[in-house]
């Protein structure tokens, strides 16, 4: 499948763990399509906020610092220069500290509100994998398609586990454990923007398969979809 033949924009929601970058980086990679996590806006707040000591759960603070950046890369330079600087610090972003508190900043209503036309930029062409955990159902409700990736708990957290120790950093199972069980509560019961399966979306339980059978599936329904076209 080439872009320049089919312009789709294709959300992959889902829980910490599921596979969702993974497959979704291999999708986009599959179509040639643009691949967008915009959980690493939220992760890109958070770092900032960690590296001023600001309080994370400070609404007021939070508010202030996502609006600084959102304008920042609306008017005085482009959704493109934050993805480009976003990829160069990608291991900042990813690091322990700020997987402890990325929910955390991501809670607040004003920062989620901030941030959605930002979001939004960054699929405005199309021939777009964008993942998240409102994607499907806050931020592009008007998707092509939609996927919602899940695992059971066990198998998301040896994931993310994986994970973290392939990238060098000493931390215990019990860590990710916690880490993710923190996430999940937060996630789901924040008021606004939780995270939950879009009602159109397909579900694609990961537990027991790999990267490519994950995307060998979402092929053949996106192919399956266009056919009906």
């Amino acid at each position: 499948m080439n872009k320049k033949n089919i312009g789709l924009i294709i959300t992959i929601d889902g829980p910490a763990g599921a596979g969702k970058s993974t497959a979704a980086k291999e999708l986009a990679h599959k179509l040639d399509f643009v691949y967008i996590n915009t959980g690493d806006l939220y992760r890109y707040i958070t770092y900032y906020a960690l590296h001023k000591r600001l309080d994370v759960n400070n609404a007021q603070a939070m508010n202030k610092l996502s609006k600084e950046i959102v304008r920042k890369y609306t008017q005085e330079y482009s959704y493109l220069d934050l993805a480009s600087h976003i990829e160069l610090i990608t291991a900042n972003i990813h690091s322990p500290e700020v997987n402890k508190k990325v929910s955390f900043v991501a809670r607040h209503s004003l920062v989620r509100e901030n941030l959605i036309p930002l979001q939004r930029m960054f699929a405005q062409d199309g021939s777009v994998v964008i993942e998240g955990r409102d994607i499907g159902t806050v931020i592009i409700p008007y998707a092509d398609i939609k996927f919602y990736l899940t695992a059971n708990e066990h198998t998301r957290m040896m994931r993310r586990y994986k994970e973290l120790q392939e990238k060098g950093y000493q931390i215990t199972f019990q860590d990710v454990k916690k880490e993710i069980t923190c996430r999940d509560y937060i996630d789901s019961k924040r008021k606004v923007a939780p995270l939950t399966k879009p009602e159109d979306a397909i579900l694609i339980d990961t537990t027991n398969k790999n990267v490519n059978e994950v995307v060998e599936e979402m092929l053949r329904i996106i192919k399956n979809d266009r056919l009906k076209q």
